[in-house]
């Protein structure tokens, strides 16, 4: 592969995307907004349609500038924000959970006798920053309908149609044996609701 690659970083608080080019380096570059909104008791939330919309954004205005085609798009986000959505549609059934939100935190209490345990399974401390304690907490206190996961498999499944995530992002859910790469068992049995595995594709819609 030897052609341009649009590179997407969807952030917390916004997106840039630019695209880069083996010998000519950046020769295009976009950006757009997306704003968190903070609640009661450390929320932190972010309306999905807002994400989404600004990889949509930040990418077109970088291939625009850029005005040729690229080889292939790589998009990198915060792995720690997670939501609830429907398998089969993809629909959000709540918004999303960033990272910093810290209403996870007595979920996290709860675990403290683990923390010895949990650091030597995922190589993470028990912490409401973390994917695996908001994900509890959206199954305990928003919906136990649908599948809890990460936002970057949402975008891609909004993108591409496949219901996926990486080792990567997988490595922050506090959910991941990283000697292995694999889902802990014991960190909880059948890993991320809905995925298979890291890179596993559970299948596309439609």
């Amino acid at each position: 592969m030897t052609g341009p690659v649009l590179a997407v970083d969807q952030g917390t608080s916004g997106t840039e995307a630019l695209v880069a080019c083996p010998e000519r380096g950046v020769i295009g570059s976009g950006a757009a907004p997306v704003r968190p909104r903070h609640g009661s008791g450390g929320a932190v939330e972010v309306d999905l349609v807002e994400p989404l919309d600004s990889v949509l954004v930040a990418g077109n205005r970088a291939m625009a500038q850029a005005d040729e085609p690229v080889s292939a798009v790589g998009p990198a986000n915060r792995g720690e924000t997670v939501l609830a959505r429907d398998p089969d549609t993809g629909r959000p059934l709540t918004d999303a959970i960033v990272g910093q939100d810290r209403r996870p935190a007595p979920i996290c209490s709860e675990l403290e006798a683990c923390d010895g345990e949990l650091r030597h399974l995922t190589g993470l401390p028990p912490a409401p920053y973390f994917a695996a304690p908001k994900m509890a907490w959206i199954s305990r206190e928003l919906t136990r309908e649908g599948v809890v996961t990460t936002s970057d498999s949402w975008l891609v499944d909004r993108l591409t149609g496949a219901f996926v995530t990486d080792t990567a992002t997988a490595g922050r859910t506090q959910l991941l044996d990283p000697e292995r790469a694999e889902w802990s068992p014991r960190s909880r049995p059948a890993g991320p609701a809905g995925h298979t595995g890291p890179g596993h594709d559970r299948g596309r819609r439609g």
